[in-house]
């Protein structure tokens, strides 16, 4: 599967390396996870491989032949035996000359000097081991290895001690690449504090996180960044000068930051921040959470990426003994206003008709607001109930956009409260909403429907109802919906639907992506806005292992 990623140097002259004419389109959503896209390439005569450069730093202005790069990121062995996955990652650029695609493309991977340190495990299908030496081939429209290999240490050897990795990538028609990697014993992990949860807010109120931190592991840190992401309904001030700030629809979240320090945190050593990173609620928040973490990352790594930087005063940790209870890699802290949605159900008309008719009907919710209904993690905020007119029996179920990956983009059979997969030839049936509903947007669902018998006048009914509420243990999602009335609209036959029909339903219980109940993930806009005026693209395609 390919998948889409910019990269993009800090001077190169403007160009774009599109993907070869059959390629597999990249779904953008998928950039998040692996930071690769489709290179150009055409079938032409073999030529000589070139003599692979040491890790150059920029590709060149007029490039003669395909230039590559490796880039490997430094890795800290748990001294535990846990493996760790090796992830290089390798670019390719042509200066958009549509130059001769590379054939015969090899990833080398050296691991000789891990002798005694650390034992090495071939992880791709596309790879191959030859003593300590791996090599790796690369599929059509240069798709290449996924993770190649996996390192862990061998027990016994101290923290601290270190090795290197060394790769080469060679092939006809391209100018080849080294870098080397090091390997290093022992590892700082980081915890965070578990903090209380935020009730009775008002919608505009200011917010904070004040992010605790302490070291679990075995070695001092280099560099700690403490990342926060904001679900919808939050907001993050761009106070400080070391941290980074994202605003806008991305993934599950609205808004992010991610703090650098430069702060060596021992083992068992705790800190917290010396001010709570400042935020507020937007004027649509109800349920909303902010999801924070700590990470260690080597000295040497890029903080200028990701965002935005803050423009007031540099952010530092103090130390905090003794401060903080529940600690985990990553916590959540939730903030719940006074705020209310209004979900109204929308029913349909059928005409009348004879047995073994089939008909189309369309039924659904709509979010009068004002608040935005967001569920923590991601399961459906909100369902429909839909119980058919009687003689008439559903087939089967489309719905718009897969509303959560529990759900599986479908309704369930709905019997005696309890819920089963979808199967034809029932009448009731429960549809799960998105886990996110947007004021103004709603969700939209379709059934093929049968006549089990001649029907001339009916009525089913349409319920809107909050959370899970089938479910043991979980008592449902407070919608504190301000006008009940509106939560339930008939399905008839022969006769005028109470709830929106034809045009108006059409518009009310549009699919989700055209209503805004999607979100467009942040990495996918910044690239859209990046090609908008121009920018040199590095590509590869990454094989996503089986």
């Amino acid at each position: 599967m390919a998948v889409l990623a910019l990269a993009i140097p800090a001077t190169a002259p403007t160009a774009v390396a599109a993907p070869a004419a059959g390629a597999h389109e990249p779904h953008p959503a998928a950039a998040a996870h692996d930071r690769h896209s489709a290179a150009r390439t055409a079938a032409q005569a073999p030529e000589a491989p070139s003599e692979p450069s040491e890790d150059p730093s920029e590709p060149p202005e007029d490039p003669a032949q395909v230039w590559s790069r490796i880039s490997v990121p430094h890795l800290s062995l748990p001294r535990s035996g846990e493996a760790v996955a090796v992830d290089p990652m390798i670019e390719f650029y042509d200066g958009a000359k549509s130059l001769p695609g590379p054939r015969e493309v090899r990833l080398v991977i050296d691991t000789s000097g891990l002798r005694g340190v650390a034992t090495v495990k071939v992880t791709d299908g596309l790879c191959a081991a030859e003593g300590p030496v791996i090599t790796c081939g690369f599929e059509k429209y240069l798709r290449g290895p996924d993770k190649p290999i996996s390192v862990t240490a061998v027990e016994g050897v101290a923290a601290g001690t270190s090795a290197t990795i060394r790769y080469e990538v060679t092939g006809e028609r391209l100018t080849g690449a080294r870098t080397t990697s090091r390997v290093s014993l022992g590892t700082p992990r980081l915890e965070v504090a578990q903090l209380p949860d935020k009730e009775g807010l008002k919608t505009g109120q200011g917010i904070e996180v004040p992010v605790v931190l302490r070291n679990t592991g075995d070695r001092v840190t280099e560099r700690i960044a403490v990342k926060a992401a904001g679900d919808s309904g939050i907001r993050l001030a761009q106070r400080h000068s070391n941290c980074r700030y994202r605003q806008g629809d991305y993934g599950d979240h609205i808004a992010a930051a991610t703090c650098y320090f430069d702060r060596p945190l021992a083992p068992g050593e705790r800190v917290a921040l010396a001010s709570p990173l400042p935020g507020s609620l937007t004027d649509d928040a109800f349920h909303t959470q902010v999801t924070y973490s700590a990470e260690a990352v080597p000295g040497d790594q890029d903080t200028t990426q990701g965002g935005t930087a803050g423009s007031g005063p540099e952010l530092t940790l103090v130390p905090a003994p003794g401060q903080g209870t529940g600690f985990a890699t990553e916590r959540l802290v939730r903030f719940v206003a006074k705020n209310s949605a209004d979900i109204r159900a929308i029913g349909d008309t059928l005409k009348p008709g004879k047995k073994g008719t089939t008909r189309e009907l369309t039924f659904g919710l709509h979010n009068e607001g004002p608040a935005l209904v967001a569920r923590p993690l991601r399961e459906p905020a909100v369902y429909v109930e839909v119980t058919l007119p009687k003689g008439v029996v559903a087939s089967t179920v489309r719905v718009d956009e897969e509303p959560d990956e529990n759900a599986d983009g479908n309704c369930f059979t709905y019997e005696d409260g309890k819920r089963k997969p979808f199967a034809p030839g029932h009448r009731r049936y429960l549809c799960p909403d998105a886990g996110v509903e947007a004021p103004g947007s709603g969700q939209s669902y379709s059934f093929e429907v049968r006549y089990s018998e001649d029907v001339a006048a009916a009525e089913g009914t349409v319920r809107v109802r909050s959370g899970d509420t089938d479910r043991p243990g979980d008592g449902g999602f407070d919608l504190n919906d301000p006008d009940p009335a509106n939560d339930e609209a008939s399905i008839v036959v022969g006769k005028k639907a109470a709830g929106a029909t034809g045009a108006a339903r059409a518009a009310d219980a549009r699919p989700m992506a055209e209503a805004g109940a999607g979100v467009l993930p942040w990495i996918a806009a910044a690239a859209a806005a990046l090609l908008g005026v121009g920018a040199v693209v590095f590509a590869l395609v990454r094989r996503r292992a089986e």
